[in-house]
């Protein structure tokens, strides 16, 4: 499908939010994700195309990707996009959603953030309770959504937002931190590489209950 690009806003340190008109009648689950393509004929990962989660939730007015602004071709020209621009979008994928009302810990790396910002959202939006403990990892106290999360969490008592701030991620600081993820169902999101690693981490002390969602192209040390 086409995509009308309208504008974007400046989040935290080099992270922008994309918005895009949506399409009449267009749906999703909070959570999922789209290939984003600058030009029909790209591929994910390559100068033309990539593959986003949709970080508004969809009671929003509006479509956003949210995405570190790095030197990558791809990124410098979704960042000189200007309104009126069209690109293309395909079907909507992935299972990372939040599916009933069950207590669940969401775990994020960095910029893997963006699927608990649609969801979070949405169960607001929706009236229902934010049964969640949301741990959020980040490089540095450019915290993405923060204000956000923080208010959420004022109206929300059952939610608990837990901030590591330049901590690496492991199974010893993430059980620490929540304890309650030896019990829950925990969602994992963030760089693929630290995503394999701390799921790996977390299996070799008896934590089974794993949802992962890998975002290509970060490391640790861009995320």
């Amino acid at each position: 499908m086409q995509l009308t690009f309208l504008r974007s806003e400046p989040e935290a340190s080099n992270v922008k939010t994309f918005h895009f008109q949506k399409p009449e009648g267009f749906t999703y689950t909070a959570g999922q994700y789209q290939t984003w393509k600058l030009s029909p004929e790209g591929e994910p990962n390559d100068d033309q195309a990539h593959w986003f989660t949709i970080s508004a939730p969809p009671s929003a007015d509006t479509l956003t990707i949210s995405t570190r602004v790095t030197d990558s071709a791809f990124k410098q020209k979704l960042n000189s996009l200007q309104a009126g621009d069209k690109i293309t979008a395909e079907k909507v994928e992935g299972d990372f959603i939040w599916e009933d009302d069950q207590e669940v810990v969401l775990i994020a790396g960095g910029i893997g953030v963006t699927p608990y910002h649609s969801i979070l959202l949405e169960r607001d939006h929706g009236g229902k309770k934010l049964n969640a403990t949301l741990v959020y990892g980040n490089r540095d106290d450019q915290v993405v959504f923060r204000d956000e999360f923080d208010e959420l969490q004022t109206r929300h008592p059952e939610l608990k937002v837990v901030y590591l701030i330049g901590e690496k991620l492991t199974a010893e600081s993430l059980l620490k931190a929540a304890p309650e993820i030896r019990d829950r169902l925990t969602y994992l999101s963030g760089p693929e590489p630290m995503v394999d690693a701390i799921g790996d981490d977390l299996k070799a002390h008896g934590v089974t209950n794993l949802k992962q969602d890998w975002f290509p192209g970060y490391n640790e040390s861009n995320y």
